[in-house]
């Protein structure tokens, strides 16, 4: 029979161990969020956003949106509502310099895109999901999983009535009007045409599928792509 000296240290031993295992796959957990990075083109009322959005929660990682745009600000020094208005208005890019009106500077376009790299990038060490922005040509396939979720112009028209409380007609201009703009920023910035398949590794119609689904396509093709997604990650869409 032990004595309580030796079933005292086993027990310590035992503690110590359970420890460092529970460290060992916190670890592996981090590293496995990490290597989650996601970068989501969409078309306007094509349910990017809360695709973005469930996506990055299924994996524990960040949702990058107009956060990326606070970091730009803040690395360039300029006012948060500057980038907002040149991010929303592609047809600013076409001056240059265009005047930082807030704080008295300027802001080109190459100072734009210089700092929009880097935060892309330092998002890129941690893992996260890119909405928009052109992240997935910074990034390229080597460095995400590059998606693109797109819908015919009725189902995003009545989306995006519903959402800004517009007439249909009025729905359906704003959805063709939008979809422009973001096909002009990525001409503009990276002379790249949007609706290339060959810069996505998964395009997904939005007509077809609710939020839910196309997050467990989403899965499924990382998956397949060779990323570690754990089954209960999958079984949990």
């Amino acid at each position: 029979m032990k004595c309580s000296a030796e079933r005292l240290i086993e027990a310590l031993i035992g503690v110590e161990l359970a420890q460092e295992r529970k460290a060992a796959e916190e670890k592996a957990v981090q590293a496995r969020r990490a290597s989650y990075m996601v970068t989501i083109s969409r078309g306007y009322g094509a349910l990017g956003k809360e695709v973005a959005e469930a996506l990055a929660e299924h994996l524990g990682v960040c949702c990058c949106d107009r956060s990326l745009l606070e970091e730009v600000a803040m690395r360039a020094d300029v006012d948060v509502e500057l980038v907002k208005k040149l991010d929303e208005n592609v047809r600013h890019l076409r001056i240059e310099p265009w005047k930082a009106f807030f704080k008295g500077k300027t802001f080109s376009r190459e100072r734009y895109l210089h700092h929009l790299v880097k935060v892309v990038l330092n998002i890129s060490k941690t893992g996260g999901v890119i909405l928009g922005r052109g992240a997935h040509l910074i990034l390229g396939p080597g460095k995400a999983f590059r998606v693109r979720i797109i819908g015919s112009l009725e189902p995003c028209a009545v989306r995006i009535a519903g959402r800004e409380q517009l007439d249909l007609e009025a729905a359906r201009k704003r959805v063709q009007t939008v979809n422009h703009e973001r096909a002009e920023y990525l001409q503009q910035l990276y002379g790249v045409a949007i609706d290339d398949c060959s810069d996505y590794d998964l395009v997904i119609n939005s007509d077809r599928f609710d939020v839910q689904q196309i997050v467990g396509l989403i899965l499924n093709g990382m998956q397949q792509a060779g990323y570690d997604i754990p089954d209960k990650l999958l079984q949990a869409v």
